[in-house]
């Protein structure tokens, strides 16, 4: 009977520190939420891939997602974020690569490249909201930090 016991209390207390530990696990921001347009011409450029791909080097994660621009040639990302215990503890350089890529009428065009330094929430723009015009016809260049075709709004 007191081996019984003694493993009972063993695996209580293992699931206690579980549930701490997931307590203080804290969710961090890899990519912020991105609104944009995509433009030809001037024109919108409706039902165009948009594909954004991101890169977390401290669990060397990479992830992927894909949405199509609508009639008016917008489209959006939610908010990505991850929690761990431990990037959220230790310190570390926080690099997480981040890429979106836009496809059309069997054209591929880099709208946004850019490694993000910390896991804020708009940490991209220190702070202001990721939105983007993108135009096709634009030649991709380095605004900054980032590369791409896209122009900031605002």
């Amino acid at each position: 009977m007191g081996k019984r016991l003694a493993l009972l209390l063993v695996v209580a207390l293992s699931a206690s520190a579980a549930g701490v530990a997931m307590s203080f696990a804290k969710e961090l921001c890899l990519f912020s939420e991105v609104k944009g347009v995509v433009l030809s011409q001037g024109r919108p450029v409706p039902n165009a891939e948009v594909e954004r791909v991101y890169n977390w080097a401290w669990k060397d994660v990479t992830k992927s997602d894909k949405v199509r621009t609508d009639q008016q040639g917008r489209f959006s990302f939610p908010r990505a974020a991850q929690s761990s215990f431990l990037g959220s503890l230790l310190t570390h350089e926080p690099v997480v690569t981040q890429k979106i890529f836009i496809r059309h009428n069997g054209a591929e065009y880099k709208a946004w490249m850019f490694t993000k330094h910390n896991y804020r929430e708009n940490g991209e723009l220190n702070g202001k909201p990721i939105t983007l015009t993108c135009r096709l016809e634009s030649e991709p260049a380095f605004k900054g930090e980032i590369f791409g075709i896209c122009a900031l709004e605002g």
